[in-house]
């Protein structure tokens, strides 16, 4: 995994065409992902459920991972 990755969630599954993760920690509407070996998925597209536990839905192109990163 490159240095300059963070991992920011654990993916739960695909609704829509879009990864629905779970973060644990901050990132912002339109933050660009990354998979583990730095390969970009996509955008993040929306941000909803609890602030204490926000989910992310991504724009992925159809690619699915287990975990996301940002850089």
């Amino acid at each position: 995994m490159p240095n300059s990755l963070k991992k920011v969630g654990t993916v739960l599954g695909v609704r829509e065409g879009k990864l629905i993760a779970k973060l644990n920690r901050e990132v912002q509407l339109s933050t660009k992902i990354f998979a583990k070996e730095g390969k970009p998925l996509g955008k993040i597209s929306r941000i909803f459920g609890p602030v204490s536990a926000p989910y992310v839905a991504i724009d992925s192109k159809g690619v699915v991972v287990k975990e996301i990163y940002v850089r």
